[in-house]
């Protein structure tokens, strides 16, 4: 008789068939979490015996301990995994079911998608700039380059590459960013922003001339050895910087990112620039962008509070 697969080891194949690091760490998370739930609260050894109560079940358990955007999440990756399962011969609950009694809650916008103004961003880069330089030149790093939390600690110093001059003779710089599904993309960088950079790496003792240096994490944690900053530090670095400016609305790292591409967006850059830019596989997901900007500019007249009688 063939031998059924542990529900660990479908968790593990399911793993393999994602391609970003991030999403495969946090979809083990949350599965791993469920299949806790199902064992010690439902009693239920094997995936096989699950039904759509026992789903619904978990739902309104963490409905009543998580913010519903948490909610929301955690279903996501347990609706695409359930789906695998049943896909495989492993589950009985069909995804039509799954879809319903897993459906994630209304939420309220993402703190993600909140825009920063000019004014706001700078107050954050002014607060962090009294506080401690390495969070000012990793703000002004997301900001110029509309990095992910999971990208600009990934940064090492030896990803700022000099390209040469262009038509004009100017120098030009790039940063070699790693993305979503280790996807390698080349991020121009301003002027301004590479002496930010050479005055933070010389500030931190390292050099650009050092073989050694330019393997080192760009942003390194307190805690010594070399050791990147977790992406846990970034939310909670930025977090700290947008109260400090007096920031009311939620912001989280990739609301840094959305104002990137929503300011290109306003000066009106091509949308295959933005998606170059921001490392896009799907046009579509940088087309929120172009309608966050037409939003935007559809609300301009309050802005101008000339009189007209």
């Amino acid at each position: 008789m063939t031998t059924r697969p542990t529900t660990e080891s479908l968790i593990e194949t399911y793993l393999r068939t994602l391609t970003s690091p991030q999403t495969k760490k946090t979809y083990n998370t949350e599965l791993k979490m469920f299949v806790c739930f199902m064992e010690e609260r439902l009693g239920k050894e094997d995936l096989g015996s699950l039904t759509a109560e026992d789903i619904s079940i978990y739902r309104e358990r963490i409905m009543g301990l998580y913010s519903r955007a948490t909610v929301a999440k955690k279903l996501a990756a347990l609706r695409r995994f359930l789906t695998f399962t049943f896909m495989g011969g492993f589950t009985r609950v069909n995804p039509e079911a799954i879809r319903f009694f897993a459906r994630s809650p209304k939420v309220e916008q993402d703190s993600s998608y909140n825009v920063l103004t000019d004014d706001e961003l700078s107050r954050m880069l002014s607060a962090a700039r009294t506080s401690n330089y390495r969070d000012y030149v990793m703000i002004a790093l997301m900001a110029s380059c509309g990095l992910r939390e999971a990208e600009v600690v990934g940064v090492v110093v030896g990803d700022f590459r000099d390209m040469g001059a262009d038509s004009d003779g100017a120098e030009t710089l790039s940063l070699r960013v790693v993305g979503k599904g280790e996807r390698v993309r080349n991020v121009s960088v301003s002027p301004e922003l590479w002496t930010l950079v050479q005055n933070f790496v010389l500030r931190c003792g390292m050099s650009f001339a050092s073989q050694s240096d330019m393997k080192r994490p760009l942003f390194q944690s307190r805690e010594g050895n070399c050791r990147p900053l977790t992406t846990r530090s970034v939310r909670y670095i930025i977090k700290k910087y947008a109260e400090r400016a007096g920031i009311t609305k939620q912001i989280s790292p990739h609301s840094i990112r959305h104002t990137v591409g929503t300011n290109m967006a306003v000066n009106e850059a091509p949308l295959i620039v933005i998606q170059q830019f921001l490392g896009h596989r799907d046009p579509k997901t940088t087309m929120r962008y172009i309608r966050r900007a037409e939003e935007l500019a559809s609300k301009a007249h309050r802005y101008n509070t000339l009189p007209i009688n």
